[in-house]
């Protein structure tokens, strides 16, 4: 019976770990797609893609920090 709860928890563990990767890609992906459109708004070519690119890392980051300490 125990091996039936184990396998279940396994199971959500790989589905919270697996959505908090594509939430990780996704903001690196919306952060460097923004940068990207505002340097060509602005006319600063890499200047902002370079910073909202790292800024969008480190929200990436803190967003792994949080989940992963979070208790359920």
């Amino acid at each position: 019976m125990s091996s039936k709860n184990d396998n279940l928890k396994n199971v959500n563990n790989y589905a919270k770990y697996s959505g908090v990767a594509f939430e990780m890609l996704g903001i690196i992906v919306f952060g460097v797609w923004g940068g990207i459109r505002l340097d060509a708004r602005l006319g600063t070519k890499p200047l902002l893609s370079v910073v909202l690119a790292l800024a969008a890392v480190a929200a990436a980051m803190y967003l792994i920090i949080v989940r992963t300490r979070k208790k359920d």
